[in-house]
């Protein structure tokens, strides 16, 4: 009698792990170099967060819109010129920061539009981090602005209980003349993320039957400081913000599979959420002087290309369209330096490619996007 009801126990214990065992994100689970990553964003449906739990529950976002898209594409960092400017980085990014996905952090991504510029990360077994960034243009412009401490935007092994706290600052001067007042921006970053539940996720494009759900509280302080002659003038706290987010995780994509975005008092102000990811099937040109721009982009399939006259030298070239595949589905040859083009294609990302009279080459991505 003994021996069946120890093994009825076994049975019973082991039934209630396999019912409420949550899964681990570790760094297997967090962005991927090499890959690009296609994110709707939802600037208007208020879904339902459910609330800290043990026991599993369902998230039913499958209403979500697709207002618009980013395409956040990782590679590399030694590929970058700034590689030894930021020692402690594995990924970067590059491009448009409105393009960027809202998965930045601390960063004022945000505040720069079309802007180009990097963005620095770091992968490591104890999660995904920000390493620093610098801008191209604007306020940070050629600026190598590092985290000190950084900030972490994922932490791993992360699994249901899981509580971590992070500080993080940057700081960048302005200006540097010791004749006028210098002025010095800070922001100090506090936060704490904490897995606090698990069960499944339905998105518009695919349903998660394991996620863990990590809750950001992020408070956020932009102060300025004013020296003369390295001395104290004054100093004033400019913003200051809290904010609520919560990121769905998953073990079978390198990135959040959702990212609610709420206020202070958890009101949702956008959702972000995942729809695929392509392989970097082409080397991206980077270079801060634009050879060829595409607007809008993302599009619906009608869009403008635009020639710089030094690439074009007044001489046809071809344009060349490939899927992610690799395969070319579209090439004609021009002498406008400026082309309308009406493309009925599949929502996705595409890579183009423009070819000189010299043979130079200019590559970049075109978004297709149902909106």
């Amino acid at each position: 009698m003994k021996n069946i009801k120890y093994l009825f126990s076994i049975f019973f214990f082991g039934f209630v792990f396999s019912v409420y065992a949550q899964i681990t994100i570790t760094e297997n689970d967090l962005p991927e170099a090499g890959f690009t990553y296609l994110i709707a964003n939802d600037t208007l449906t208020a879904v339902n967060l459910g609330s800290p739990s043990g026991t599993t529950q369902s998230w039913n976002y499958a209403n979500l819109l697709n207002h618009y898209q980013r395409v956040p594409s990782y590679d590399s960092t030694n590929k970058t010129p700034y590689a030894g400017n930021f020692p402690a980085s594995t990924h970067f990014t590059y491009g448009p920061a409105a393009l960027y996905s809202g998965f930045h952090g601390g960063a004022p991504v945000g505040t720069q539009g079309m802007s180009n510029g990097y963005m620095f990360w770091q992968r490591e077994n104890d999660g995904f981090w920000v390493i620093g960034f610098r801008s191209d243009n604007g306020l940070y412009a050629n600026k190598n602005v590092t985290y000190a401490p950084k900030e972490l935007l994922i932490g791993a092994p992360s699994t249901l209980g899981s509580v971590f706290n992070n500080a993080a600052r940057w700081e960048l001067w302005l200006n540097a003349n010791p004749a006028n007042v210098d002025t010095l921006y800070v922001k100090n970053i506090q936060k704490t993320l904490s897995t606090d539940a698990f069960g499944d996720l339905t998105l518009p494009s695919a349903t998660y039957s394991d996620v863990v759900r990590v809750h950001e509280y992020l408070v956020t302080v932009d102060s300025v400081y004013a020296f003369l002659n390295g001395n104290p003038v004054y100093a004033l706290e400019l913003f200051r913000d809290t904010l609520n987010n919560y990121m769905f995780l998953s073990n079978t994509i390198t990135y959040p599979v959702c990212v609610v975005h709420a206020n202070k008092n958890n009101v949702v102000q956008s959702v972000e959420y995942y729809k695929q990811k392509f392989p970097l099937a082409t080397k991206e040109k980077t270079a801060t002087k634009k050879e060829i721009i595409i607007y809008p982009n993302p599009t619906a399939g009608q869009f403008k290309i635009e020639i710089a006259s030094e690439f074009l030298q007044s001489k046809p070239y071809t344009f060349s369209l490939f899927d992610v595949s690799g395969r070319e589905i579209e090439r004609q040859t021009y002498s406008s330096s400026e082309i309308y083009l009406n493309k009925k294609l599949s929502e996705g990302i595409y890579l183009y490619l423009v070819t000189n009279y010299k043979n130079e080459t200019a590559t970049g991505k075109l978004i297709i996007s149902e909106k």
